[in-house]
C-alpha cells in the first residue's frame, strides 16, 4: 500500500526541497527548520547533503542527528563537517559518549588553529569527566586537552581517583609553589578523601585554613608528614605562630623550627610554653632574643 503523506508534511517537504536547491546551487544559508529534512535525505541525495554542508552549519539537534545517522556508514561526512564548522555541545557529547577519538581530534585540531585557551569547551570537559573512562580520558589528554578549574573541581567531586592519577602528572608540575585552592580542598575534605589529598600534596602546598581543618579533625600524622617534607613559606609560618591554634603551633615545632619572622610572631603571641619549646629544641635567632629582652624590659617598665 502506498504510504500517504499528510498535507502539512507534504507542504514542508516542498518548501524544504526548494530551500535545499537554493542552498545547493546558490550557496544560500539553509533555514533551520529544514535541517532535519536535509540530514534525513527526505527530499535530496547524499551528494546534495555533502555539498550543502560545505556552506551551511546545522542546528544542535540536527548535528546530533547527523552523528547518529552517519557515524558508522559515512564518517567522512562528519569529519568534513567538523573541519568546516566545528561542533556544538550536542555533537561533542555524542562524540565523547561514543568515545570517537578520530572525530574529537578533528574538532580539537580546528580549535587549535583558532588559538583557544582551552581547546575543549567547558561543557564538553564536564561530559568528558562524567564518562568515567580512564583509558579514553588519557587518550584525550594526549591530544592536548586540559581541564578548566570548574571541570577539575567537578572531577574532584566525582571522586574518580584513577582519572585524577592520570590527570595530575599530565597537567600539574611537582614541587610547585602553588597552593591548593581552598575550594578544591573543601570538596575533597567533605568526602574525607585523604587518599586524594595525599595525591594533591605532590603538586600543591596547603593553605593555613586547610592545615587547621586537618588538625582539628584528627589528621595530625598527615600534617606532621607535610611539615617534614615541605618547605613552609614564611607567610604561612607567621599565620601559624600568630594563631590561637596551639596544637598546630606545637605540631609544627615538633618537626622543624620557625624562621626569624615567625619566631618574632611567636614572641608577640605570648605563648611562653611554646617559645620555651622552640628555644630548647632549636634555639632562637639573636635578633629575636634581643627583641624578647627589650619587650620584657618595656613591659616591666610599664608595669604590664
Amino acid at each position: 500500500m502506498e504510504e500517504k503523506v499528510c498535507p502539512d508534511k507534504a507542504q514542508l517537504l516542498k518548501k524544504a526541497k526548494w530551500a535545499i536547491r537554493r542552498s545547493y546551487w546558490l550557496n544560500h544559508r539553509l533555514p533551520e527548520e529544514y535541517h532535519s529534512v536535509l540530514v534525513n535525505l527526505e527530499c535530496c541525495s547524499l551528494h546534495c547533503l555533502r555539498v550543502c554542508l560545505q556552506n551551511c552549519s546545522l542546528s544542535a539537534e540536527a548535528e546530533a542527528l547527523l552523528f547518529d545517522k552517519y557515524v558508522n556508514d559515512h564518517p567522512d561526512i562528519l569529519r568534513d563537517y567538523i573541519c568546516a564548522h566545528g561542533a556544538t555541545l550536542a555533537l561533542l557529547s555524542r562524540i565523547i559518549e561514543n568515545k570517537n577519538l578520530e572525530l574529537l581530534e578533528c574538532f580539537l585540531d580546528r580549535r587549535k588553529y583558532y588559538c583557544e585557551t582551552f581547546i575543549l569547551p567547558l561543557d564538553a570537559q564536564i561530559v568528558l569527566v562524567e564518562s568515567n573512562d580512564v583509558d579514553f580520558f588519557q587518550k584525550v589528554l594526549n591530544l592536548g586537552v586540559q581541564l578548566a578549574d570548574t571541570a577539575f573541581e567537578h572531577l574532584l567531586q566525582r571522586g574518580n581517583f584513577e582519572m585524577l592519577e592520570v590527570y595530575c602528572p599530565f597537567c600539574f608540575r611537582k614541587d610547585t609553589k602553588s597552593y591548593l585552592h581552598n575550594q578544591w580542598f573543601n570538596v575533597v575534605f567533605q568526602h574525607h578523601d585523604m587518599k586524594t589529598i595525599e595525591l594533591l600534596l605532590s603538586y600543591f602546598k596547603l593553605t593555613y585554613e586547610a592545615l587547621v581543618k586537618l588538625v582539628d579533625t584528627g589528621y595530625k600524622d598527615l600534617v606532621a608528614t607535610y611539615f617534614k617534607t615541605n618547605d613552609v613559606d614564611k607567610d604561612i609560618q607567621c599565620k601559624i605562630a600568630q594563631s590561637t591554634h596551639k596544637k598546630l603551633i606545637a605540631l609544627y615545632l615538633q618537626n622543624k623550627p620557625f624562621g626569624k619572622t615567625a619566631q618574632l610572631a611567636l614572641v608577640k603571641s605570648g605563648y611562653k610554653d611554646l617559645l620555651k619549646m622552640h628555644y630548647l629544641k632549636y634555639g632562637l635567632n639573636d635578633e629575636v632574643i634581643v627583641f624578647q629582652a627589650s619587650l620584657n624590659f618595656v613591659k616591666s617598665y610599664l608595669g604590664v
